[in-house]
């Protein structure tokens, strides 16, 4: 069977949640646009010591596109009957694929992403917590990922309810080898 005839029990789908980060890029955005209006399209020196046309619209440019990759950032998740999946756009390509027979261990746990894992996105962490991948809308609650090797995956999640519903039914199937 492919992925896509897998049946999916769960689909999320995440954005950063920053707002700071948003009114800062969307404040400068504004303020070069306006810049790049008085001066280019009005014709008015923008400030006592102008920039060059192209330098603003190069401002401009840089900020626009700024502010369109926050946008674009996602943390989209699947859990189907075959594993957990995960693409954390636009920083990964494809989507990763997490099989149940490849895990040790599957269940939700309370973290803190500053404190265990030093921010959100990517993170690596130490051996004794693994990495993690989550956004700053994630809930303080994740799906805890244990491979058979021993390593571990946190995913940031705002549904754990729904998450540890499917982990049960999981767990009762057999699929995840706790013996190993």
């Amino acid at each position: 069977r492919t992925k896509y005839m897998n049946t999916i029990y769960f689909k999320e789908v995440q954005r950063f949640k920053t707002l700071w980060a948003w009114l800062g890029v969307g404040a400068l955005n504004c303020l070069f646009l306006y810049a790049v209006i008085q001066q280019i399209i009005i014709g008015k020196a923008f400030g006592p010591k102008p920039a060059p046309d192209f330098v603003l619209i190069i401002l401009e440019a840089f900020m626009l596109a700024l502010l369109l990759f926050l946008i674009s950032i996602k943390l989209k998740t699947r859990i189907t009957e075959e594993g957990v999946y995960y693409r954390f756009y636009p920083f990964q390509f494809k989507e990763t694929e997490i099989k149940w027979h490849s895990l040790r261990d599957a269940y939700m746990r309370q973290y803190n992403s500053f404190h265990e894992y030093g921010g959100w996105g990517i993170r690596y962490g130490t051996p004794k917590v693994g990495n993690a991948i989550n956004t700053s809308a994630s809930s303080d609650k994740g799906l805890q990922l244990q491979f058979t090797d021993g390593k571990l995956l946190l995913i940031g999640t705002k549904r754990p309810d729904e998450i540890s519903k499917i982990l049960e039914q999981v767990m009762l199937s057999g699929k995840i080898n706790r013996g190993v």
